[in-house]
């Protein structure tokens, strides 16, 4: 009975040509997936505050005209300014007694900036007294991990991943390229919501709001407004789960998508060259291999399928060994890179690592090519000289 061919010869005889293609491979595995994890931290990271910090606080700034109060039909601009916060003081107690609405303040914020490895965000948060700020904390889930509670104006307390991401710390100063030496960190916030708070200092501010403490069922604000007979329109201001979980998907998930497809189709067609390339040389330098093969009786379908089982071999143990170099630059990266930004991440993706192996797989259909061609012009060797 004729045994099967080989595939581990030509593996175990050509050791250096094939951990040169084995190397190659799983480098193009780690790279395409350590990528895809860089990418994603920024979408893991803005996770947070684009999708979890709205469904607790929302910010209104309505315009005069929505509040319904007309310039025209004041007489100074002294009843105008009063009847406009008579308006707010109005909206802010209906909407206080909405369902599922904590509090409202009327109040500065200030404006924190947080960056991924890809794009940076500035969100506000509430500048509020001291006695205000322990009834934010708690709404927030937010504690004091280090530090004191502000006692004076201009104190800051801010999410700890925060302070890392803009190389802030207890007793430096917050957001100093914006505000200058205005506001001091005195504490260390540990929260799921980058939760951010602090004391205002006289009049620097980044504006006013209807700061909005919520349940996630009751986040949206344009609905909470209707609710109490007050509709909004393109000139209000109103930052809430819906505005936010927008930005995310327009500006954070499909414009990464996107660039994480160009990417991946770039490395397959440079990949698929190489591939080809290399073993369009290897099949060249084994035709009077193959062409042995068939004189001693064995058929295209054996050369074939020796071809294959090499070609599985050594992609099989690409992958794995791609895996494992992953794994480790994953861990080094996340320990000592992204935790000390203040970064967040994943190690698993799934749907990336089946888009990596369905790329070999793209470069293994595109083998049967040059592989076909070699094997059906296998001749027995005393035919090759035709």
């Amino acid at each position: 009975m004729k045994s099967k061919l080989s595939a581990l010869k030509f593996v175990r005889n050509n050791k250096r040509q094939v951990w040169v293609m084995i190397i190659a491979l799983a480098l193009t595995f780690m790279t395409m997936y350590i990528i895809n994890f860089l990418f994603l931290t920024t979408k893991e990271s803005f996770k947070a505050l684009f999708l979890e910090q709205p469904k607790r606080v929302a910010y209104i700034s309505l315009t005069p005209a929505t509040m319904g109060v007309d310039k025209e039909a004041y007489a100074s601009d002294d009843e105008y300014t009063l009847a406009i916060e008579k308006a707010r003081q109005k909206i802010i107690a209906d909407i206080r007694a909405h369902e599922g609405i904590s509090n409202v303040i009327f109040t500065q914020t200030l404006s924190a900036g947080y960056g991924g490895i890809v794009g940076k965000v500035s969100y506000d948060f509430p500048l509020l007294s001291k006695e205000q700020i322990p009834q934010y904390m708690s709404h927030m889930g937010a504690t004091l991990k280090e530090g004191r509670m502000p006692e004076n104006d201009g104190e800051i307390l801010a999410d700890e991943k925060v302070l890392k991401n803009g190389k802030m710390k207890i007793g430096g100063h917050f957001n100093e390229p914006v505000y200058g030496q205005t506001f001091k960190v005195v504490g260390v916030l540990e929260s799921d919501y980058m939760t951010c708070v602090g004391t205002p200092m006289g009049y620097t501010n980044s504006g006013w709001y209807m700061v909005v403490l919520c349940d996630e069922a009751n986040s949206d604000m344009t609905k909470v407004l209707k609710d109490i007979g007050i509709n909004s329109t393109e000139y209000d201001t109103i930052y809430d789960v819906k505005d936010w979980g927008g930005m995310y998907k327009e500006l954070v998930t499909e414009d990464l998508d996107v660039a994480l497809l160009a990417i991946l189709i770039v490395v397959i067609i440079f990949l698929a060259i190489s591939i080809l390339v290399a073993y369009v040389s290897f099949m060249r330098s084994r035709v009077n291999e193959y062409c042995l093969y068939s004189s001693i009786g064995f058929g295209r379908k054996d050369v074939y399928g020796m071809i294959m089982r090499e070609i599985f071999i050594i992609f099989g143990i690409s992958i794995i060994l791609g895996a494992v170099l992953t794994v480790v630059i994953m861990i080094y990266v996340g320990k000592f890179v992204l935790e000390p930004l203040g970064l967040m991440y994943k190690y698993f993706y799934p749907e990336h690592l089946l888009r990596i192996i369905a790329a070999f797989a793209v470069i293994i259909g595109l083998l049967q090519i040059p592989i076909s061609v070699t094997v059906n012009n296998v001749k027995t060797i005393d035919r090759m000289e035709e």
